[in-house]
């Protein structure tokens, strides 16, 4: 399979498709979809053997019931080797419909992810970062729970019943169980979704992040949010301020020069509010 050949897609739906409603903050109109990834099996086995032994001293478990490596290809090279691989990043902005870049802040890079009942899953959360690749290391036989559950209406609508106590409403809940040898890519911005409590077995996921690389700027990261898990090491903080004074902004700035805002018209338009009572 070459870098531009988009492979056979599972599950695929689009961004306004599960939120309910066209959107403007997003890196295009994809939602989410399933796809074998053709990813080196021996690769893939390294970092699973070197993400297991790191993970006593690595992995954290601070925030939205989630055990993971933070920033895992600062430790384990072969991470950073598909992180950055050029034809992988060409498919994935195939797909995407817009040109993709390695999201750039060392700590949220990429993840892996240890899910299984005493580990915990994820809960209902929008992702911080715009685009997000789910790679499956290992997935044990049996597994109960643990697939990618997305709630197909807009995420405030999500939240506000979460947090009145209430379960979302099953209709309007979307399931992907993950498959070895498959990849998930998601634009999970403004998207409710969560992994589904596991209740037998486990799973161990790779995690890549990326965003768009002509609109950096769309980014739901907030710095509380990436204080959350990363509350032991300041040094993302400046890390993240040099990427908005030197990426986010100019592009933030270009795109408006590029993009004005409609004028309204000089002359109000007959058959609109009445001009005077």
């Amino acid at each position: 399979m070459n870098a531009h050949t988009i492979p056979e897609l599972r599950c695929a739906m689009s961004r306004e498709a599960i939120i309910g409603h066209e959107t403007a903050w997003k890196v295009s109109t994809f939602g989410v979809a399933q796809y074998p990834h053709g990813y080196d099996p021996a690769l893939l086995a390294a970092i699973e053997e070197a993400a297991l032994k790191l993970k006593a001293s690595h992995a954290v478990h601070k925030h939205l019931d989630l055990t993971f490596i933070t920033g895992a290809d600062r430790y384990i090279p072969e991470i950073k080797e598909l992180l950055h691989d050029k034809l992988r990043l060409e498919r994935l902005s195939d797909m995407m419909g817009a040109k993709l870049e390695p999201y750039p802040l060392s700590i949220v890079g990429s993840t892996v992810t240890f899910m299984n009942p005493r580990d915990g899953a994820v809960e209902w959360h929008c992702d911080g970062v715009p685009v997000t690749e789910l790679i499956p290391l290992s997935i044990s036989e049996p597994l109960i729970g643990g697939h990618l559950e997305i709630y197909c209406d807009d995420s405030e609508t999500g939240r506000s019943i979460l947090e009145s106590g209430r379960d979302l409403p099953r209709n309007k809940i979307m399931r992907i169980d993950h498959k070895m040898n498959y990849a998930t890519l998601g634009q999970f911005l403004g998207v409710l979704h969560r992994t589904a409590p596991i209740q037998l077995g486990e799973r161990v996921t790779l995690v890549l992040n990326q965003r768009s690389a002509i609109k950096p700027y769309v980014d739901d990261n907030r710095m509380f949010y990436l204080a959350a898990d990363n509350d032991h090491d300041r040094a993302w903080v400046n890390e993240l301020a040099e990427d908005v004074w030197t990426n986010q902004l100019p592009a933030y700035r270009r795109h408006a020069e590029e993009h004005p805002m409609l004028q309204p018209a000089a002359e109000p338009v007959s058959g609109g509010a009445r001009e005077s009572w």
